[in-house]
């Protein structure tokens, strides 16, 4: 059974090797096609997209308004409902494949070794939780600390990101924070695990 064959499936593609011109890429996307089921039709919002990224290096994907930066990124992360979202190719990070892979694996690899800033953080925040706690629990997930010292990375990663007051600011709300406080926010949370891989949406 195919890679492909298996992703439609939603079984995990363990028997696919990496392709060999990206052994030394820590990213590799392999025509990458991402496609929505619409009231008016097929969506093709990302069809055919290619790139490698290797440790250390930054790359830029550039477009115009709906060109499917969003949507890859998205797709990078597996943040797309499989109910109205199709998505293929190849999608290796650090030698493993996402696409077709355990949803709970890939789950297990967000924000520890991938993360993404959104675009909108007043979107992607709960706006019912504070700020700190929201990035407590970012960081518990993935470190077995408690939520003292969790809150004590926080606070350090607020006042790195250049959120004033950072001790006291932690315990505000998304709404409370301005929309340049939002954003540095949610780079503090996309950052306080330390990622290998940073996925920065504009």
């Amino acid at each position: 059974m195919s890679k492909l064959e298996k992703a439609a499936l939603g079984e995990p593609a363990t028997d696919v090797a990496a392709p060999s011109d990206a052994d030394d890429a820590f990213l590799s996307v392999r025509d990458l096609r991402i496609h929505f089921n619409t009231d008016d039709g097929l969506v093709k919002s990302v069809d055919g997209v290619s790139f490698d990224v290797r440790r250390g290096q930054t790359l830029g994907i550039v477009g115009e308004s709906g060109s499917g930066k969003s949507v890859t990124s998205l797709g990078l992360m597996g943040l797309h409902r499989a109910a109205n979202a199709k998505v293929s190719g190849e999608v290796w990070l650090d030698g493993q494949e996402l696409i077709g892979a355990d949803p709970d694996e890939v789950r297990r690899l967000r924000g520890r070794k991938m993360a993404m800033i959104f675009q909108d953080p007043l979107s992607a925040m709960h706006p019912y939780y504070k700020v700190g706690t929201q990035i407590v629990e970012a960081y518990r997930v993935h470190n077995k600390v408690s939520k003292k010292v969790a809150r004590t990375r926080a606070i350090e990663m607020l006042d790195r990101v250049g959120i004033p007051e950072p001790a006291k600011r932690i315990d505000g709300y998304p709404h409370e924070f301005s929309g340049g406080m939002r954003q540095r926010a949610m780079i503090a949370m996309a950052l306080v695990n330390n990622p290998e891989l940073l996925i920065a949406d504009e």
